[in-house]
């Protein structure tokens, strides 16, 4: 195996790390195009990883779970579901929110609202992702999986975090 699940998801988090940090950088500047492109792409990068987890990496740890009768893995993912749920529902207001600007103005009330949300999106991310570093994605490896299976999902998880949304294909996001 060339590449360990969590050698691709732990940079997937840097990068989502570094892409939430352009988007508070934009707000700081009140430039609410820039603010609104960051925070989108950021909110579909987000998007792109729980997809990733959710659809290749998840069910393969459940069916090993409840196969080996590992209930506190069951426990653990069901949290983690409730997360994305969290980080999706808040970053749906938070775009929201930023489309209103366009419309109706009120940037700084605006601003400070999405700095909220993303305030405590980011808070909860970074315990989120430390619980999915430590206890999920050591278990992807050879002494759980099989070396095919383990590359598989490597495989299955890399093609979803490289499956853009339509609109962020141009590179471009706007509202």
């Amino acid at each position: 195996m060339n590449e360990s699940i969590y050698q691709l998801l732990e940079s997937d988090h840097r990068e989502l790390d570094e892409l939430m940090d352009e988007a508070f950088s934009a707000i700081r500047s009140a430039d609410k195009d820039l603010a609104y492109s960051r925070l989108d792409l950021f909110w579909a990068r987000l998007a792109m990883h729980i997809r990733a987890e959710h659809v290749r990496l998840f069910p393969a740890l459940r069916h090993v779970a409840e196969r080996s009768g590992r209930a506190d893995t069951l426990e653990l993912l069901t949290e983690l579901r409730h997360d994305h749920d969290f980080f999706m529902r808040e970053l749906a207001r938070a775009i929201k929110a930023m489309r209103l600007v366009f419309h109706f103005g009120n940037e700084a009330e605006t601003f400070e609202t999405v700095t909220g949300i993303l305030v405590a999106v980011r808070d909860r991310l970074a315990l989120h992702n430390r619980i999915e570093e430590e206890k999920i994605y050591p278990l992807v490896n050879p002494g759980i999986l099989s070396d095919t299976d383990a590359e598989q999902v490597v495989q299955a998880v890399r093609k979803e975090l490289d499956n853009y949304p339509q609109r962020l294909a141009g590179g471009a996001a706007g509202p």
